[in-house]
């Protein structure tokens, strides 16, 4: 049997806290993963939520990286089973669930994300699996659970109530807040440096490391495409903002 290498640098480094860093991308560029991929990346972020991909974005995407032993990772657009199974399916190997406010749409997202006993998720033919002759398709699908990361986005006061709970639910490996959606749920709107915004954030974050699991930022660090771009140019035609 062929076997499919799997890693997901994202989940060792919320299992182990070490230091990982990766490009959050906006819109489909497989090269621009290619180039930064030079830069000891270990992930890439595709932003399916705000961002602007259609699926054959995604499956490329996901082929850049894996060819540069990158980990793949994506927000999803909604947590519906429907849609993560598509972005799973595409190559995908760590979900990011936004709008998380109640234990339900917890363990909703983890049964889509995870192959039985650990969930319900679909197995179709989906890529990479179809270009390799699966002697196994248990020890397939044991793999694929060992390597997926689940992240929980808390975005509003609904969710930071629930944080701790969230934290403790199995087959979640983290979770990070969506700072700008927070801010305006808590009266903020535009303001997430907010005094009282950054408080109740500290007091979750507390409550989730009790739970025993990390924040993003806890071991994390990326950077927006868009930024790098702008950036890049400044420095080069030395240019000011």
């Amino acid at each position: 049997m062929k076997s499919l290498q799997r890693h997901n640098a994202v989940k060792e480094g919320a299992r182990t806290r070490s230091p990982i860093r990766g490009v959050h991308m906006t819109f489909a560029a497989p090269a621009a993963i290619e180039v930064l991929a030079a830069v000891e990346l270990d992930f890439v972020y595709l932003d399916g939520e705000h961002g602007c991909f259609d699926w054959r974005d995604i499956e490329t995407a996901c082929i850049a990286a894996e060819r540069h032993r990158l980990t793949t990772i994506a927000r999803v657009p909604d947590a519906s089973a429907a849609t993560i199974t598509r972005f799973l399916d595409r190559g995908v190997c760590g979900i990011v669930a936004p709008h998380i406010e109640s234990l339900e749409a917890a363990r909703a997202v983890v049964e889509c994300a995870y192959f039985a006993p650990s969930g319900g998720r679909s197995f179709g033919g989906g890529r990479p699996e179809y270009g390799i002759r699966l002697d196994s398709r248990p020890a397939y699908m044991r793999a694929c659970n060992d390597t997926m990361s689940v992240c929980l986005m808390i975005e509003s006061k609904a969710g930071l109530d629930l944080a701790g709970e969230l934290a403790a639910v199995p087959g979640v490996d983290y979770l990070s807040f969506g700072m700008l959606d927070l801010a305006q749920s808590l009266g903020h709107p535009g303001e997430p440096a907010a005094p009282a915004v950054k408080s109740a954030v500290a007091d979750a974050t507390r409550r989730i490391h009790a739970a025993g699991k990390p924040v993003r930022e806890d071991f994390m660090r990326y950077i927006w495409i868009n930024d790098v771009l702008v950036a890049g140019a400044q420095q080069l035609l030395g240019t000011t903002p």
